[in-house]
């Protein structure tokens, strides 16, 4: 699967559905992982591009547990994790937890 990343609205038309599978939104939150991210989007921005594609889209950045509910209730897919799996002590449990947060 191929995937494109979106920082705003405005690329959405960069987002050619016979190259790309789905959308990676985000940064939805601040996030250490990758030090030249784009500041977090806001809400208004996310379901902007949910709204103006008909790929699968899923959050990313800064996602954790705590806060992965929030990105569904925005109309993503889905979320993609670097640091809430990697950096765990458990990352089995860490996953766990948050496919438990996105129920």
């Amino acid at each position: 699967m191929i995937g494109l990343s979106l920082t705003h609205p405005d690329e959405l038309a960069t987002a050619d559905p016979a190259v790309v599978d789905y959308l990676g939104v985000g940064p939805v939150f601040a996030t250490s992982t990758k030090g030249d991210a784009s500041p977090p989007l806001d809400d208004a921005a996310i379901r902007r591009i949910v709204a103006g594609t008909g790929l699968p889209t899923v959050g990313i950045g800064g996602i954790t547990a705590a806060n992965a509910a929030r990105p569904r209730m925005l109309g993503l897919g889905g979320v993609a994790v670097v640091s809430a799996i990697c950096a765990a002590p458990d990352p089995a449990a860490a996953a766990r937890a948050l496919r438990a947060a996105m129920k």
